[in-house]
């Protein structure tokens, strides 16, 4: 699975972290029987010769729905890797004791995640319901809670998400359309929650917001974004790029190969509109630092 990615525009700065990646290893930590497709073989070994190429050196492992709530196959990634370079967002539910979360905790998990992703409108009375649970899972530990939705549920849930006493993180610039314009619902949103101070949002996986080769519709998102609070924005890549061709139909019982994605493109991207090497380093090093690393 290796892919070569256009090199790096600019210098990278130390301890370079993508917030935003998998690991994938079967055969070693089996997949859950509940899973909606089974995923291509993405170990460790490949996600080092991916951090390699952007010459980063952190990682956030962020739990994947075909492990359900079974967290050792990124527990095993941040041992590999060590704790100075590694950290994990996980996902849990009721099994979980206390004691289960302090041993995460101990093992180099700083967050969990809610998959809110939806077609249609979410049920914000569950929703909440949802987030109050997960802040009293959370809130003892330092931990923020990160969350996969869209522009128009995040307009449903502002107040709520608003006044939230633990750190939210927002996934994949919360699947906006970058084929519209920065008035479509929820944009206003999400700037006004980033104003908070306690909302970060990961500029990640360009390939799922923006429809076009070299994702220029963009930049007028990201240069707002920065505009609105750099000191909180975070670069992921989403390696290995599980999101299927449109028309695709999902299933357990064969492998889905994964994207190929020119992360350098991407990442050189992101850099250029920021227009600030500050900026760069804010959301490669310094925000991540804060957030995962306490």
């Amino acid at each position: 699975m290796t892919q070569t990615y256009q090199a790096m525009a600019f210098t990278v700065p130390e301890n370079a972290c993508d917030c935003h990646v998998h690991v994938f290893d079967a055969g070693r930590f089996p997949l859950s029987a509940d899973r909606v497709y089974t995923p291509d073989h993405a170990p460790l070994s490949a996600l080092e010769a991916h951090l390699a190429q952007l010459s980063f050196r952190r990682a956030i492992l962020v739990q994947a729905s075909p492990y359900g709530t079974d967290n050792a196959c990124i527990l095993d990634a941040i041992e590999g890797m060590g704790q100075d370079r590694a950290r994990a967002v996980a996902v849990i539910d009721d099994s979980f004791g206390d004691e289960d979360l302090v041993r995460l905790h101990g093992a180099g998990v700083r967050g969990i995640r809610l998959n809110l992703r939806t077609h249609g409108d979410v049920d914000a009375q569950s929703v909440a319901a949802q987030l109050d649970h997960a802040v009293q899972r959370v809130l003892a530990l330092g931990w923020h809670i990160q969350i996969y939705t869209t522009l128009g549920n995040i307009a449903l849930l502002e107040d709520k998400l608003a006044a939230l006493p633990v750190d939210l993180v927002l996934d994949h610039m919360c699947c906006l359309d970058a084929a519209g314009d920065l008035t479509q619902t929820g944009f206003d949103s999400l700037c006004r929650l980033l104003a908070c101070g306690h909302v970060y949002l990961k500029l990640s996986a360009l390939y799922r917001v923006s429809r076009q080769p070299g994702y220029g519709e963009v930049q007028p998102f990201i240069e707002k974004l920065f505009a609105t609070r750099p000191d909180r924005m975070l670069w992921g890549s989403d390696w290995p790029h599980t999101m299927p061709a449109p028309g695709t139909v999902r299933s357990p019982d064969k492998i889905e190969h994964f994207r190929p994605e020119d992360n350098g493109l991407a990442l050189n991207l992101v850099a250029q509109w920021a227009g600030d090497p500050a900026i760069v380093k804010a959301m490669l090093v310094d925000n991540p630092e804060r957030l995962y690393w306490r």
